[in-house]
């Protein structure tokens, strides 16, 4: 009899601690539910009627600018196509194709009869959140997002004068003003012409001096140019602080001096999205 009710005790204590530990786990689930959102469809992705196929063979380009003085000769974009062709909807025709280039500009509407191909040309640089997406006849639209990684090189060339000043904009021009560039490079070659005159004039003195957006000297150098000679100042910036950069070159005595300037601006290689070229 005792054995009886000794083991009808320990029945009735283990259904107490499974009620106790059902209870604790319907709780730590429901926090759980919290943390992670209450809302299954967030980790299903879209699951509207929009079948959104878009294919690019690039992600990312150099802007190439060209000046002689503060006289600009060359301008040419990065130009990049999105291929929307294979786009389609269950709820009706696909009407209208977009591409939002994050650059501060409105977003670029084409109709899907003109034409499956979008392009869209990034005149400045940046990391940029382009959002690619597609619009059908019963106004369901559907979009996705894709990095693209624009970087710029600008080269000056100045004719021979006592100094020269370059002036270029380190800043971002995401919307969102972030990522800044990861790297910023200068080469500047100074050439003491001695005015085209072999005889002429002596050395030529001359001082670089980088200056950031924030006006703090980042780096700096000097040379000494016998007549007709020519020296390169290279410098590397990593972690580059937005605003207008300045790039002097200074001739203290002696003959003028002709500078060419390149300057390169950069953001991490790899930071954009990979390719998705249309299988052949």
């Amino acid at each position: 009899e005792r054995g009886f009710w000794s083991m009808t005790y320990c029945l009735y204590m283990m259904k107490s601690i499974f009620s106790v530990s059902t209870m604790v786990f319907v709780m730590l689930s429901a926090s759980l539910a919290g943390c992670f959102g209450d809302d299954d469809s967030s980790m299903e992705g879209y699951t509207g009627p929009i079948d959104l196929v878009v294919y690019y063979d690039a992600t990312s380009g150099q802007i190439e600018q060209s000046w002689n003085g503060n006289t600009p000769t060359q301008s040419e974009g990065v130009t990049l196509t999105f291929d929307f062709a294979s786009t389609s909807s269950s709820a009706g025709d696909i009407t209208t194709l977009f591409v939002d280039p994050d650059d501060g500009s409105d977003r670029v509407e084409q109709a899907a009869s003109d034409s499956g191909d979008v392009s869209y040309t990034w005149m400045t640089h940046g990391l940029f959140f382009v959002d690619l997406g597609a619009i059908d006849s019963d106004g369901n639209e559907h979009s996705i997002m894709i990095k693209v990684r624009i970087d710029m090189h600008i080269v000056r060339t100045d004719s021979p004068s006592g100094s020269h000043t370059m002036t270029f904009d380190a800043t971002t021009d995401c919307t969102d003003g972030d990522p800044q560039p990861n790297r910023l490079t200068v080469s500047s070659e100074a050439t003491n012409s001695g005015n085209g005159n072999p005889f002429a004039g002596g050395n030529s003195d001359v001082s670089w001096t980088l200056t950031n957006g924030a006006g703090d000297e980042v780096d700096s150098g000097q040379g000494n140019l016998g007549n007709g000679q020519s020296q390169t100042w290279d410098s590397t910036t990593m972690n580059v602080v937005p605003g207008d950069w300045t790039l002097s070159v200074e001739v203290t005595q002696g003959d003028d001096v002709s500078v060419n300037n390149e300057v390169t601006i950069t953001y991490v290689e790899g930071s954009e999205s990979g390719i998705n070229p249309r299988p052949v």
